[in-house]
């Protein structure tokens, strides 16, 4: 029992923690930048994907849980680490030289907090609709089926029709490519993988993600910005406050 304890407690678990929670939310983003890019079907596919998210219920509550908790775990080990590697040097060096490391190494830290700081905005945009109500909550749109749902569609392009809002989300995803390249190719050391044959492989997953969750998720502000992607309207007086629409 007390091996186990002091496993726990050890360095080794704290990076398996980051490690495997690092991992489960590059799932994530892998899921959610798929729905996103149902922004370029139109209005019927993304609101019908919304609701089908919706009508999961309990379970993509639970599954919002397991990705919170997912997060804080990674944040607290991230802390942990950084706090444990301070105390093992407390005198720093006069002169420090990177050798291997790249920028996205180097930085983590910072990615990792700013990347936190962005969900949390993130979620109270889209998610609770406390930043920007008025599109969050007076927005529907008609499926086929004849169902009325909220106009997950018209939601996002309010957003991204504000610069502020557009630019920070754009930066954001560059951090979290950033924190991607390096990452995934850390996380799969720290659970094991170190066979030569394999390590050329995983040493290029994390900058492959990276630049895929760098292009894709960038290309739905941008295409907003450009007039690319333009707003669609259930009825006139829900899109009153659009720009461009209706027209």
């Amino acid at each position: 029992m007390s091996s186990l304890f002091q496993f726990l407690r050890s360095t080794v678990f704290t990076k398996i923690v980051m490690a495997v929670t690092g991992l489960m939310i590059v799932g994530f983003l892998v899921g959610h930048l798929l729905g996103n890019l149902l922004m370029f079907s139109g209005p019927e596919k993304i609101n019908a994907y919304a609701l089908g998210l919706k009508n999961l219920g309990p379970l993509l509550w639970l599954v919002r849980l397991a990705m919170i908790s997912a997060l804080g775990l990674h944040v607290w080990s991230s802390i942990e680490l950084a706090n444990r590697n301070r105390e093992a040097r407390p005198i720093s060096y006069q002169e420090k030289k990177s050798l291997k490391s790249t920028f996205a190494s180097r930085t983590m830290m910072y990615s990792g907090l700013a990347i936190l700081f962005f969900v949390i905005y993130h979620l109270l945009h889209y998610t609770f609709g406390i930043i920007q109500p008025q599109t969050y909550f007076d927005n529907s749109y008609t499926l086929l089926s004849g169902e009325v749902v909220h106009n997950v569609y018209n939601m996002v392009i309010a957003g991204f029709q504000n610069p502020f809002i557009a630019l920070s989300y754009m930066f954001a995803i560059i951090f979290v490519s950033a924190h991607v390249s390096h990452s995934v190719s850390s996380a799969f050391r720290t659970l094991g993988i170190h066979n030569p044959k394999y390590l050329a492989l995983t040493a290029k997953i994390g900058p492959a993600l990276a630049a895929i969750f760098l292009i894709g998720y960038l290309s739905i502000p941008i295409a907003v910005l450009s007039g690319i992607i333009k707003p669609v309207c259930d009825n006139t007086e829900a899109c009153a406050t659009m720009k461009d629409c209706c027209k």
